[in-house]
């Protein structure tokens, strides 16, 4: 038994590996923080991984609350 990420473990409960136990109780929801130095250019490459980010997390934000409907 334990606890981790949905995005981690979804193939196998879909795959029938694993076995979601409490499917009524959540952790509290919380956020992802990315802490950088203030510049006054940001490098391509860190806005495309802060893009990147964002949009996992709304996409698992959706997943969320559609599969607890």
């Amino acid at each position: 038994m334990g606890i981790f990420p949905d995005f981690l473990v979804e193939p196998d409960v879909r795959a029938g590996k694993l076995v979601h136990l409490l499917p009524q109780w959540s952790l509290p929801e919380g956020g992802i923080h990315a802490v950088f130095p203030v510049a006054r250019f940001r490098p391509a490459k860190v806005r495309i991984f802060l893009d990147m980010l964002i949009a996992a997390e709304r996409n698992r934000s959706r997943k969320s609350r559609t599969s607890r409907q």
